[in-house]
Formats: structure tokens, C-alpha cells, sequence
């Protein structure tokens, strides 16, 4: 069965970025990484959808004292600037959008239902989708509680931890592990629609990988591992080495091209001097050839001139 991939972008809502009631640092950076993304990489999915907190009447849910554990400000007010969706994401092509928590706390967007009342799981499914990736804000609530319910109806799925934001460290390393304690894949965005293949092997080292790389001196090195050809280096094993040879050193066996089937040929000493020696008399041929002649100064290159101007005597 062909994958068919959703994007579900949550709560990317002025309400959650800076200025807004419950703005997390770094809400409209966020905002506009994930406008980029789609715009490069919508076409990859079948279906995208945003959720959005849509408070009307959410009882407990506000507070004048909020803990902000169990009680918030205000936020997320229906019908209001605040509660619409960011102007970056506003601006993409999006199949639907869910509203939640008009009556109650909701921070999962499952919790959502669009225009027609028809909840998230039955959009998804109606759309034949087999697996889900995730983003918006924030990571250490909304973003984490969607994450693992689509876990938990059946979806394989993924966040980006490029495009989504905590409220704090602490509680974005707590998410973290609990998504990653739920089977929610956790990555970063570039690595979702990668040009290499899973199982290939000449995958580019990542910077770091290169910089660690580098760093490596021979002290590095397994001196065990390089006798016994771990990596793939030495072709002779300690006691095949030459004698009066250190056996710390990988060695390879002299090979020379045999030029006339094309396939590698193992010779012996006397027969690369045989065969050096053939190649001198071939070369010392050539000297034989003496090119050197003079030229007469006086030849008229002219227009003007004719057979006479010419004398090929010195030629030899």
C-alpha cells in the first residue's frame, strides 16, 4: 500500500508567540520555519491539517491565579485576533483545520473537530492515511499530548524537534522522553524526505561527523584491531608479513597491471626488471631518430617565392 503521509501543524496561534497571552520565546520563528517547510515539502504529504485553541466558555481551565500546570490565563479566545491561526501558516494551502477546547482544557488535537463537526481521527482516516508527522506549539503540551494519541490510534509517528518549541528547557527534555517512552519518533526536519535511502551506504558524513574525524590522531587507533585487518586494510596476516618487516604496519602486495588482458597480475622481482628492462631498449630506440637540421635564414618566405628559394640538402 502506497504511504499516505499527514502533517498535522498545532496551534500555531499569535496567542502562543511572542505578545501574545501564553507567547513562548521563539513562537514566530517557529511559525515561519514551518511555512517554509511546507512550501518546500507539501507535496509530500496527502493531507495537512491545523489544530487551534478555540476557548469560548473552558470553565477551570482559565485562572486569575493560574499554577500554569492545571489553570492558564486567558488565551486562545474564540473569535478573537489571538486565537486565529499565525499569518505564516494562514497563508499555506491547507485541506482543514480543527478547533478544540471550546468547553473545556483540550491539549491534544484529537480533541478538535472543523466547520462540519467531524473529529480529527475521522478526517485522517476518511483521508486513507498510514502514518502522521507533527509540529507547532508547543512541544512540552499540545505538540507532545498530539503526538502520542496518534500513536495510540495506530499511526506511526514523527515530530520535528526543528519545528516545534517548549515552554521551557526543562519541560521540552520531560517531553522528549516521554514521546520517545510512547514510540513518537523524534527528528529533525531535514532528515524526513532525505535523498538517500535508508539502507544506503555512502551516506556524506555530517559535519560533525567529519569534524570528529579529523580530530583523530594515531593514538586513536586500535593497534590490535590493525593487525587483524578490523579495518579492512592489511593483506597479510602477522606471520605472512616479510621478514625483517615491523608487523604494526599494514602492508599490501605488490600488484602491477598486466596490460595485456587487463586483469591484475602478482609478479616477482626478476620479472618487473625483465619487463623494465624491455621498456629501456623500446625507449632507447628513439634515439636513434636524430630530428636536428638547420634551417637556412635565408629562405624567402614571401609571397614571391618558388621551388628555388628552397634547399632541403641539409635534410638527412
Amino acid at each position: 500500500m502506497t504511504e499516505q503521509r499527514a502533517l498535522i501543524i498545532v496551534d500555531v496561534q499569535p496567542t502562543f508567540c511572542e505578545g501574545g497571552a501564553l507567547g513562548v520565546e521563539g513562537g514566530n520563528a517557529i511559525a515561519e520555519k514551518i511555512a517554509d517547510f511546507v512550501t518546500e515539502y507539501g507535496h509530500e504529504y496527502a493531507y495537512i491539517v491545523t489544530t487551534q485553541d478555540w476557548h469560548i466558555e473552558p470553565g477551570a481551565h482559565f485562572s486569575d491565579n493560574p499554577d500554569f500546570v492545571d489553570t492558564w490565563p486567558a488565551h486562545g479566545v474564540a473569535d478573537t485576533a489571538e486565537a486565529e491561526l499565525h499569518d505564516e501558516i494562514a497563508a499555506l494551502s491547507i485541506d482543514d483545520s480543527v478547533k478544540k477546547g471550546q468547553y473545556s482544557a483540550s491539549y491534544t488535537g484529537f480533541d478538535g473537530t472543523n466547520a462540519d463537526s467531524e473529529p480529527l481521527e475521522h478526517l485522517l482516516r476518511r483521508a486513507e492515511i498510514t502514518a502522521i508527522d507533527v509540529v507547532g506549539i508547543a512541544e512540552s503540551h499540545c505538540v507532545k499530548e498530539t503526538a502520542m494519541d496518534a500513536v495510540k490510534l495506530g499511526w506511526p509517528t514523527r515530530v520535528f524537534s526543528d519545528l516545534t518549541i517548549p515552554t521551557s528547557p526543562e519541560l521540552g527534555a520531560a517531553a522528549r522522553v516521554e514521546m520517545d517512552e510512547a514510540g513518537v519518533e523524534q527528528m529533525q526536519s531535514r532528515d524526513a524526505f532525505g535523498f538517500y535511502e535508508d539502507d544506503e551506504d555512502d551516506v556524506p558524513l555530517l559535519a560533525e561527523e567529519w569534524d570528529e574525524y579529523a580530530a583523530q590522531d594515531e593514538s586513536d587507533w586500535d593497534e590490535e584491531a590493525l593487525q587483524n585487518d578490523e579495518y579492512g586494510a592489511a593483506d597479510y596476516e602477522e606471520d605472512e608479513l616479510p621478514e625483517g618487516e615491523d608487523p604494526g604496519v599494514i602492508q599490501r602486495a605488490p600488484r602491477y597491471d598486466n596490460y595485456d588482458d587487463g586483469e591484475d597480475e602478482e609478479l616477482d622481482g626478476s620479472t618487473v626488471d625483465a619487463r623494465h628492462s624491455i621498456l629501456d631498449e623500446d625507449l632507447s630506440a628513439l634515439d636513434d631518430f636524430d630530428d636536428d637540421f638547420d634551417l637556412d635564414e635565408d629562405i624567402d618566405f614571401s609571397d614571391d617565392a618558388d621551388d628555388e628559394d628552397f634547399d632541403f640538402s641539409d635534410l638527412r
